[in-house]
């Protein structure tokens, strides 16, 4: 997994990180060195890596995976960094990060309806406002206070930052009476026009109802969001997440939806600050020819770029739920199929080249008894009391007893919980980087920042007495002023 930032001393830095599976069987992902470049295009990128893997005696062609965001640098088919690392490692598979595939499900969709869309120009003309100016967010600090309102700030809502539309909504909407409040106050004493447009805009009834249905949309994408920037998240966790999280979102169209009622609930109070007149009707007309198109626009936007490959898919087989009773008709042909899609891709021999350009055959990965293993896998697995798939992975993974039986088969395993989900760890280390190196210390080396970041980045949360014990000594190997 990688990506590049910019830092603030405009240097382009390359993140890099990798995923592998542990002796428990959990699948970890680890930061390893962040990397200078001359430039940002595709084989400047792959070079550094390139580099870096030789550097650190990483055997390239053994990599089963990789995870990038959706630029055409990354991602290209042809000339991009994916495409250019598949040359050397054939059989990995490249996955578009589903954060990021999330976040432009939810602009699209948003864009896509004009009563939405117009409401999170609102909200960015509303950041703007308070943001720039300290004097006007002091004042609407001052109206919460007055309200006895939480004294919350409105974050910024950006196309390309994960959640942050949620964190926006959840803010507008907890303090829309002191922001409306606010406004007008703004207004009558230093006749801003902005003030009156904003506040207007705030005052229609169908952008409150807005507020009140997003607030009940994005925390759901929230939580798929959360879900799959975590670092034990598989693959085949994706797809009954997504249908999960779509399940939900149908509820938000019920006349009786939680959001509705509680948009009907703060109704006495809202009128009172804003001269809104909120109807049932009127809310019932707003589901009908906003809400249902957003609705249905985010489902088709989250299902279409959520398709699963097939290989991908194919992973599914290990399931313990899905296999047939023993005695069933479709016992004996379950999974064959499956079993050929990943040995059309695993178990061939493809062509490939070296890091130096040289051509050659890339041995296969599992052997063509993957086939007759997955029969006496399938009856272990009919046996077996029915628990989840990633526990069956994580057996196949960690069992010396099954990875003799099903040698083939244990690596399959390892190869799913291998293959990245996100890039969440990487856009982590951007930010663990801008704390380290700032406008301050912009002078940092950069050996150093590799260091510090791999500190702030691997270190765990707490330290036994032993591993204390080991710093102080490494420390006090050199002679130094402080002696600890």
């Amino acid at each position: 997994m990688a990506d590049e930032c910019t830092d603030v001393t405009t240097t382009e830095e390359l993140s890099i990180f990798f995923r592998w599976v542990n002796m428990d069987g959990q699948p970890v992902e680890h930061f390893l060195d962040i990397v200078p470049l001359k430039a940002t295009d595709a084989k400047t990128i792959y070079s550094a890596l390139v580099e870096f893997m030789k550097d650190k005696n990483i055997q390239i062609s053994k990599l089963v995976g990789m995870g990038f965001d959706g630029a055409a640098t990354f991602s290209g088919k042809h000339n991009g960094v994916q495409s250019l690392l598949k040359k050397i490692s054939p059989h990995a598979l490249f996955v578009h990060c589903h954060c990021h595939l999330l976040q432009l499900a939810c602009v699209q969709a948003a864009n896509a309806t004009s009563g939405i869309k117009h409401v999170y120009i609102t909200l960015t003309t509303l950041w703007k406002f308070f943001h720039y100016s300290p004097k006007r967010a002091e004042s609407l600090k001052a109206v919460q206070q007055v309200l006895d309102l939480p004294e919350l700030k409105v974050v910024k809502p950006s196309d390309t930052r994960w959640l942050s539309h949620e964190r926006c909504v959840k803010a507008v909407k907890a303090s829309y009476s002191a922001i409306v409040t606010a406004l007008n106050n703004i207004y009558e004493q230093t006749h801003a026009p902005e003030a009156l447009g904003i506040s207007k805009a705030l005052c229609r009834p169908s952008t409150l109802v807005a507020i009140y249905l997003l607030d009940y949309v994005l925390p759901q994408v929230a939580k798929l969001s959360r879900a799959l920037q975590t670092e034990r998240i598989d693959l085949t966790a994706i797809t009954p997440l997504v249908d999960a999280t779509l399940n939900t979102l149908d509820d938000a169209m019920l006349p009786a939806a939680n959001w509705v009622l509680e948009l009907m609930d703060a109704k006495n109070e809202i009128e009172e600050v804003t001269d809104i007149t909120l109807t049932t009707e009127s809310i019932a007309t707003f589901q009908g020819q906003v809400a249902e198109l957003f609705i249905r626009m985010l489902k088709a936007n989250i299902s279409s770029r959520f398709i699963s490959q097939d290989i991908v898919s194919s992973f599914g087989i290990f399931d313990p739920k899905k296999v047939p009773a023993a005695d069933s008709s479709d016992f004996h042909t379950y999974g064959e199929d499956l079993i050929d899609v990943l040995l059309a891709h695993y178990g061939a021999e493809l062509p490939a080249k070296t890091a130096g350009g040289d051509e050659y055959t890339k041995e296969a990965l599992i052997s063509r008894e993957t086939r007759e293993e997955w029969k006496t896998f399938r009856s272990y697995l009919s046996k077996k009391p029915k628990g989840n798939l990633h526990l069956q992975l994580k057996e196949l993974t960690t069992s010396d007893m099954l990875s003799e039986i099903f040698p083939n088969i244990s690596t399959l395993a390892n190869i799913c919980l291998s293959i990245p989900v996100s890039t969440a760890s990487v856009e982590r280390s951007f930010s663990k980087m801008k704390l380290i190196k700032t406008r301050i210390r912009n002078r940092i080396g950069q050996s150093q920042l590799s260091y510090l970041m791999k500190i702030a980045m691997e270190t765990p949360e707490t330290l036994s007495s032993t591993q204390l014990n080991d710093i102080i000594t490494v420390w006090n190997k050199k002679p130094r002023r402080i002696a600890v």
